[in-house]
């Protein structure tokens, strides 16, 4: 698009914006815009919760809720003309209307997406929020996450989890016993197959030390290790959620095994549904056991990462769908 006028998209942010979950869309815009195939301008609003973006782009607005919650809606997002929503139920997408689903997300920055947002909040929120910025700071690179299929793997398994207190999670508190019951199962078939355990969170540490992952969990420590595995195990998220895990297997371009879940997921993304642990176990020991299925897998995982994930080409299908 040289030499012609960029379009202009104008994106707004929380003033308290959760920067974990906001950071890939911001990462996608800037990415187009590093590509001159927009013009980028950044505002922030405390009209607008934590986890809502909204866009503005050729004449219309775009609503993003990148909650957890597929069972309720963003009220500062109803005007907007679409409605993309992280963890949307099946029926409430309909062809063609307001409510569509966002895609994945999961947590990853670029250098130019991080100074664009010091630069929009300025050094009285990053001092105020300092923790927040941290972690920012600390995400991977979006290009961390990523392995190409022409990449050897670790025939291994990758089940890295963490559970909640269950003051945190009201209403689902049947997710740790779950992701537990899993990992006995993984690591009792697999043994050393099987790499990863539990999050070291204080709840993990006081009620399964014996369960502790003795991987790491830094989180750029973390992505170089765990994007080396042939296989990684996703789960549902909270509320049944679309969990961050998945995008991150395509980045890697692993044979993701994914638990069903409440949340609109597309029917084009390359994966093996389990319903039960029994199922689980017979997956994983198909794809260690015919590679060349397994490698096909990686293919289709790369493809969908490059063309629906990524977070340049994520943020394009979506303001063309919005325009």
């Amino acid at each position: 698009m040289r030499g012609k006028r960029r379009p202009s998209v104008v994106c707004t942010l929380s003033s308290n914006a959760e920067l974990y979950h906001i950071a890939k869309t911001v990462t996608g815009l800037c990415l187009l815009e590093s590509q001159d195939r927009i013009d980028l301008t950044l505002r922030h609003s405390s009209a607008i919760g934590e986890h809502a973006i909204v866009l503005e782009w050729a004449g219309k607005t775009a609503g993003i809720d990148l909650s957890d919650h597929s069972d309720r809606l963003m009220p500062e997002l109803s005007d907007c003309d679409l409605y993309f929503k992280r963890c949307v139920s099946a029926d409430d997408v309909k062809l063609g209307g307001r409510i569509r689903p966002f895609g994945l997300n999961y947590s990853c920055r670029s250098t130019r997406a991080a100074i664009r947002l010091l630069s929009l909040f300025g050094p009285i929120n990053v001092f105020r929020s300092r923790s927040a910025w941290k972690t920012l700071l600390h995400v991977p690179l979006f290009t961390e996450y990523e392995r190409k299929p022409t990449q050897a793997a670790s025939p291994t398994i990758l089940y890295q989890a963490r559970i909640w207190d269950p003051v945190d999670c009201p209403g689902d508190e049947q997710v740790n016993e779950e992701r537990v019951g899993l990992l006995l199962a993984l690591r009792s078939e697999f043994k050393e197959r099987l790499a990863g355990g539990l999050a070291p969170t204080p709840y993990a540490m006081q009620h399964y030390p014996e369960l502790l992952t003795e991987y790491p969990t830094w989180p750029s420590r973390y992505v170089r290790w765990a994007r080396e595995h042939l296989i990684s195990i996703g789960f549902r998220g909270l509320f049944g959620s679309l969990g961050f895990k998945i995008a991150e297997a395509f980045a890697a371009s692993q044979c993701l095994v994914f638990e069903p879940t409440k949340a609109y997921l597309s029917t084009d993304a390359p994966l093996a549904v389990f319903r039960t642990t029994e199922e689980c176990v017979r997956i994983c020991d198909h794809y260690l056991s015919h590679p060349g299925e397994a490698n096909e897998l990686q293919n289709q995982a790369w493809e969908y990462y490059r063309n629906e994930v990524e977070p340049g080409a994520h943020m394009a299908k979506l303001l063309g769908l919005v325009q």
